[in-house]
């Protein structure tokens, strides 16, 4: 079977390792923080909180519909209305949504380490996010961005 460049299936396979290497990213990050600051950092607890924070971070993108395949604004319009309506509105929903997620189920699994489950499943997945832009996971196929 042929598989076509931009097809789901590839470009599912694309979201789930930019997750996992972001999720090492974060891990490493946080071990070297450790290092350098000479602190006890657990790297089960932060491998999981930062696993959760990109899963989640992942399925509220695709719930809110941050995919450039998927606006209800006319392709026509300007690209002024289309930045505002992907990054500022849908993005920021799903950010939001993630870190409020995040902090209620840290509070409710690991309310002792609280403040490494937020953090390590915000950053983690706001370095999924850094990961997707860099490589060009969110760019507009036919379509110019602002």
């Amino acid at each position: 079977m042929l598989r076509i460049a931009g097809s789901s299936s590839t470009s599912m396979k694309t979201r789930k390792l930019h997750a996992v290497l972001s999720c090492a990213l974060f891990i490493m990050a946080a071990l070297i923080f450790g290092k350098v600051a000479d602190y006890a950092i657990d790297p089960w607890r932060v491998a999981f909180w930062s696993i959760a924070g990109v899963a989640i971070y992942v399925v509220l993108s695709r719930m809110f519909g941050f995919d450039p395949h998927r606006t209800r604004v006319a392709e026509f319009a300007p690209a002024l209305v289309h930045y505002v309506d992907r990054w500022e509105l849908r993005l920021g929903q799903a950010t939001l949504s993630m870190l409020g997620c995040v902090v209620l189920a840290a509070r409710i699994l690991d309310p002792e380490n609280f403040v490494t489950a937020v953090v390590s499943g915000t950053l983690a997945a706001w370095t999924y996010f850094a990961v997707r832009l860099y490589a060009g996971g969110y760019r507009l196929h036919g379509r110019r961005e602002l």
